[in-house]
């Protein structure tokens, strides 16, 4: 079975295609068949070159709208398609595709596991992580933070924010709830000026830089909780997953993608939303989103600040739940939906 998908350490894409070509290159061979990356809303394989005799997509998206445009054309071209969340699948299943099903980004256990919370130096210190962009909701914690640490002097916030394509850090400039200013500068400077004119106190603040995957526990076993109210996820949002694995409770959004993987026994889960438009660049409908309320972000926050033995038993419960997530089983997942094809095929 051969992979098509990005290589890398420091993005999404890139450390799922590293594990999953690893992983199912263990596996017994599949001639003629073939796993593809899908990188955009239109269903394509990001390299026709590796088009095969039999061919399975792997998809997260966001844009719901946009996506049920073009998903009759793509149940015609595609043997299989997966979707990286339950959420996913199901956009797939109402646009016409009936050959789908759900595989969830797996962690690396030997990166990601249970690890001691840290000495108690009198800071309380908050985590919030994925590329800074409107989508995943960055602009609710600034603003979250900002009221938690104005009543709070020993709260803290560690980033891990960097995004590498300008325009999607652009899109924050859609946020009612925070002045943002897009530049050309570097990413790091644009953060740590939007922090500051957010009113976060930048020496409360550790922005960290693009790192790669295998040393960002070390933030992670720094902190004591994390904050992921992201507005949509196509999948079940890796670096959420990766910190819950090293025993810390989040404060979560659980609908979309996280809704397989956020519950009121592992996590803090944000429940009340206010559905969100999202139009294209042509002012097009594109995606409803769903947006929690920064009150009740901070309402989670003092819950934890004040009892910091359900913050603890929740980051338990979380990394016993996140050893569900694997990227051999996700590996085997997959054989399995290339060997059924595989057989049908040979059957007529």
């Amino acid at each position: 079975m051969n992979v098509s998908m990005p290589r890398g350490r420091a993005h999404g894409w890139g450390i799922a295609g590293e594990y999953l070509t690893r992983e199912i290159a263990k596996l017994p061979n599949l001639d003629g068949v073939t796993l593809h990356c899908i990188g955009g809303h239109d269903f394509r394989p990001i390299n026709f070159a590796d088009w095969n005799r039999i061919n399975i997509g792997y998809c997260f998206f966001e844009n719901d709208i946009e996506a049920l445009r073009h998903t009759r054309r793509a149940a015609g071209e595609w043997d299989f398609i997966v979707a990286g969340s339950s959420w996913c699948e199901y956009q797939l299943r109402i646009g016409g595709i009936r050959n789908t099903a759900t595989v969830l980004q797996g962690i690396d256990p030997t990166n990601f596991y249970p690890v001691p919370y840290r000495e108690d130096d009198g800071r309380f210190i908050v985590f919030s992580g994925g590329k800074f962009e409107y989508r995943k909701g960055q602009d609710l914690v600034i603003a979250a933070m900002r009221v938690f640490m104005q009543r709070h002097h020993d709260a803290y916030l560690a980033c891990s924010w960097i995004n590498q394509w300008p325009f999607s850090l652009a899109t924050m400039i859609q946020s009612p709830h925070i002045t943002f200013r897009p530049s050309n500068e570097d990413c790091i400077t644009i953060l740590q000026r939007t922090l500051h004119e957010n009113g976060i106190p930048p020496e409360r603040v550790y922005l960290a830089p693009l790192i790669d995957n295998s040393l960002i526990r070390q933030i992670y076993q720094q902190t004591d909780i994390g904050i992921f109210p992201n507005r949509c996820e196509g999948g079940n949002n890796m670096v959420m997953c990766e910190y819950m694995a090293c025993s810390r409770a989040v404060v979560a959004s659980d609908a979309t993608g996280h809704a397989d993987i956020i519950t009121s026994h592992n996590s803090f889960p944000l429940t009340g939303y206010t559905p969100v438009l999202i139009k294209d660049a042509t002012g097009e409908p594109s995606a409803i989103w769903h947006e929690v309320s920064v009150e009740e972000i901070i309402e989670k926050l003092e819950i934890a600040y004040r009892d910091r033995n359900v913050c603890g038993q929740k980051g338990q419960i979380a990394a016993r739940d996140m050893k569900q997530l694997s990227w051999d089983k996700a590996a085997r997942q997959f054989h399995e939906i290339g060997t059924l094809l595989a057989a049908g095929a040979a059957t007529g």
